[in-house]
């Protein structure tokens, strides 16, 4: 028996699909072939290229600039645009750069950074006592520093080197007494053909030397990487 649709009805014709229900909450049209935000996106590259500029401008001019304050700098910037532009521009993507920048930081600064941040290799062959200074580092990269040619006074000479990432060689003189310690972060230690390797490795120094012969002190560190020293 088949059955028929009155005028009075109000519901779908039977064996009919039911309409979906209208949505609740209607998301704003978005032009066709653009993704959510992503009008929003050239903001981060916008503030990169300012900032870039204004940076290179005032290097060009002559002016001193502390680049370990770059950092911190854009991570204040970041902080201020997403405030100022809400959920619209926490879409470009400024939040996931944010805490790759904070990340960034954090490791910087436990690292045994000094002075300007500086990267490549750098090697110091010294033959006069009046060219050593007390302390050397480099922020990424390799830093050698040649000291068999050199003629220590007597007594003890100190002597710090550090690098962030990477690694450092230290070269001794023949005869010379060496003390002190070589630490990282994580890596290897290696001195005079004894290694500690992992996470926070250290060791101490105590090599001897000739008699009456004078001493080197050296304090080494390292983020990551490696220290060695030998002669």
């Amino acid at each position: 028996m088949s059955t028929s649709n009155h005028p009075g009805d109000t519901g779908p014709p039977t064996g009919g699909a039911t309409p979906p229900p209208p949505p609740e909450d209607q998301a704003p049209e978005q032009p066709p072939g653009a993704a959510p935000g992503s009008a929003s996106r050239p903001v981060g590259w916008a503030l990169a290229l300012i900032a870039a500029g204004v940076l290179w401008l005032l290097h060009l001019a002559g002016v001193a600039i502390a680049w370990e304050l770059v950092l911190p700098i854009a991570i204040i910037v970041i902080g201020i645009v997403l405030l100022a532009g809400g959920r619209r521009v926490a879409r470009s993507g400024l939040i996931g750069l944010g805490v790759v920048l904070t990340i960034i930081a954090v490791v910087l600064s436990v690292l045994p950074i000094q002075g300007s941040i500086t990267a490549g290799d750098r090697t110091h062959t010294l033959t006069d006592i009046a060219e050593l200074e007390s302390s050397y580092s480099l922020g990424a990269g390799t830093l050698t520093l040649d000291l068999r040619d050199l003629e220590l006074p007597e007594g003890t000479t100190e002597l710090a080197a550090s690098v962030s990432m990477g690694e450092l060689v230290v070269r001794v003189p023949d005869g010379v007494a060496v003390t002190g310690t070589g630490q990282v972060i994580a890596g290897e230690v290696d001195t005079f053909g004894a290694t500690t390797a992992g996470i926070s490795p250290q060791r101490t120094i105590d090599e001897a030397g000739d008699d009456d012969a004078p001493v080197l002190d050296l304090e080494l560190r390292t983020g990551l990487g490696r220290i060695e020293v030998t002669r």
